[in-house]
């Protein structure tokens, strides 16, 4: 599905070039769990912006379904964020003066009815366990009720892979676990792809695939995962 050849990444500052990435190689596969672990630093985060096409890399080629992405074209990246691709982060990124209910709704596909917006995303907010806090104001809910809404708002267009940045670094212990005991369920439920960047070692370990960075190169893979 995504597949990564040769990839680099440098960016410049005031001191000259900052190597991010080198000569990275990685295929995603349909319905896959993979987790990318490593020190902070090692490019971790880089790599999946670059996965989710929101970073350009400095070099090498990047493709999704087998079409190689032209980094240049905006509005082809919007559509295949929109339409194919997940995105949850450490922080849950809502909308604050919104309710519940419409953040989840704000990123879905403009063709359909409000009503069938509607009912997938109170749909989807009761799959979570939180449809009846769906006319809250976002600002009242906990850290673990928000990154459920923002796991039901990755959701809502059916993509074909949730890429995760660190999803439950802001949580405590508790609502890590049932963060995480989120993600592993929509994940079988919806066969999606499922990418987790992590520090947390504990989670590495849950990955079908395990991919260890270092210095901006994978280190090793660890692989469970038999691709169809």
């Amino acid at each position: 599905m995504i597949r990564i050849m040769d990839l680099h990444k440098t960016f410049v500052d005031g001191e000259g070039e900052n190597r991010i990435l080198q000569g990275i190689n990685l295929t995603i596969h349909d319905h896959e769990f993979t987790t990318i672990m490593g020190p902070s630093g090692c490019g971790k985060s880089t790599l999946l912006n670059i996965a989710a096409l929101l970073t350009e890399p400095t070099s090498g080629s990047v493709y999704f379904d087998d079409q190689l992405v032209n980094f240049k074209k905006e509005k082809s990246l919007e559509q295949l964020r929109r339409n194919k691709i997940g995105l949850i982060f450490q922080n849950a990124n809502l909308i604050n003066c919104l309710t519940v209910l419409e953040n989840v709704i704000l990123p879905m596909n403009s063709g359909l009815s409000n009503k069938v917006k509607k009912s997938t995303a109170l749909e989807l907010l009761d799959m979570v366990g939180i449809s009846n806090k769906s006319k809250n104001n976002v600002k009242s809910l906990s850290g673990g009720e928000a990154q459920r809404v923002a796991i039901v708002r990755a959701l809502v267009n059916n993509p074909k892979v949730l890429l995760c940045d660190e999803p439950t670094g802001a949580l405590d212990s508790d609502n890590s676990s049932k963060v995480m005991e989120l993600l592993l369920e929509t994940r079988k439920r919806t066969q999606c792809a499922l990418v987790i960047v992590t520090h947390d070692k504990e989670i590495g370990n849950l990955g079908e695939r395990k991919i260890v960075l270092r210095g901006g190169e994978i280190l090793g893979v660890e692989n469970d995962f038999q691709a169809v």
